[in-house]
């Protein structure tokens, strides 16, 4: 939904309770927040059950959205934050849980498991980003798009972004220091 009055006038629809307006939002967003989750869970099915439950909260919190253009923005932070949240509950859930399933230990070569400890620390990185970094971050390099239709999906000035961006990348970088020692 890239017109920004239609997306406006859908969202404040929805939060009169048309359903339907919510669909369409539903689907406009959808395949961009599945893709969002997927690439922090890593596991289609727990990616679609998360996905599933941003658009619950998303239906209950509309009222809260301050401003129905920057509806992508909100959404994808909702979105991560879910994420982090799942992440939270699970390392909280007891290891010695005889329900817990038994993942049997598989042998992987050390680059791959190097290169799988790198991937979820990037995750890791970018969950732990403030709100307002992870957002611009998550938009700009893990979807592709340009800073300028970052900050006007936002509705923040570009200047904004490229701050956020800037900021969010060196707290990044702080956080993967080992990897790129590591490396060099």
């Amino acid at each position: 939904m890239n017109n920004t009055g239609a997306l406006a006038h859908a969202v404040h629809a929805a939060r009169r309770g048309d359903e339907r307006a919510f669909e369409g939002l539903f689907r406009a967003y959808q395949g961009a927040i599945y893709a969002l989750v997927l690439h922090f869970v890593g596991d289609p099915e727990l990616a679609a059950d998360l996905t599933q439950d941003v658009f619950v909260r998303a239906w209950e919190k509309l009222g809260r959205l301050r401003e129905p253009e920057a509806f992508g923005g909100w959404l994808r932070a909702l979105a991560t934050n879910i994420v982090r949240d799942h992440f939270r509950t699970a390392r909280q859930t007891d290891p010695l849980d005889e329900s817990a399933p038994i993942v049997a230990e598989t042998e992987e070569p050390p680059e791959q498991a190097a290169t799988h400890e790198r991937e979820r620390a990037v995750r890791a990185a970018v969950l732990e980003l403030p709100e307002h970094q992870r957002t611009v971050v998550v938009m700009h390099h893990l979807e592709g798009k340009r800073v300028d239709d970052v900050a006007a999906e936002l509705g923040l000035p570009k200047g904004t972004v490229v701050s956020r961006l800037a900021r969010g990348r060196e707290a990044m970088r702080r956080k993967l220091a080992r990897f790129v020692d590591e490396e060099g």
